[in-house]
């Protein structure tokens, strides 16, 4: 059963990063709180996306969902990859949203693990993963953000 949890517990991680996208902008750079706003505005559009799938219970519901997850992940990172933080924003923009990239790869190798039926590979992937999303999180944080800093 504590696999379970944690397998739950992983990819709750997982979609709360795949919230993270923006609305883009017409090349020019944003304010921070623009930034932040746009961020989080998107950030909500999305959890409403993700909220939608279903919470896997088996390890086989688990690979699936997060073949549904992908796509969504891949769009939020394009989004986000439009968005222009302010200059002095920017290191620690790009810092989110390499944690951002990262959460894909994870994503995969969740999946990847789970349609193997490997519990234990499952767990392995989902701790550091875990340790990931704090970061992402403060670095949310940081950058002004409240919905998207939050799991």
């Amino acid at each position: 059963m504590g696999t379970v949890l944690r397998v739950r517990r992983a990819y709750l991680l997982v979609v709360a990063l795949g919230l993270l996208a923006g609305c883009g902008s017409s090349g020019q750079r944003l304010t921070r709180d623009e930034y932040a706003s746009q961020a989080d505005a998107i950030c909500q559009r999305y959890k409403q996306k993700t909220d939608a799938l279903s919470r896997p219970t088996s390890l086989a519901e688990l690979a699936t969902d997060s073949d549904q997850l992908l796509p969504l992940l891949h769009a939020a990172r394009g989004e986000l990859r439009a968005l222009r933080p302010p200059a002095e924003e920017e290191a620690t923009a790009n810092a989110w949203l390499d944690e951002f990239d990262v959460t894909i790869d994870d994503v995969k190798k969740i999946r990847d693990k789970a349609k193997a039926g490997d519990r234990a590979g499952v767990a392995a992937v989902a701790r550091p993963a875990l340790r990931r999303d704090r970061r992402a999180n403060e670095l949310a944080t940081q950058l002004g953000m409240t919905v998207c800093s939050k799991d």
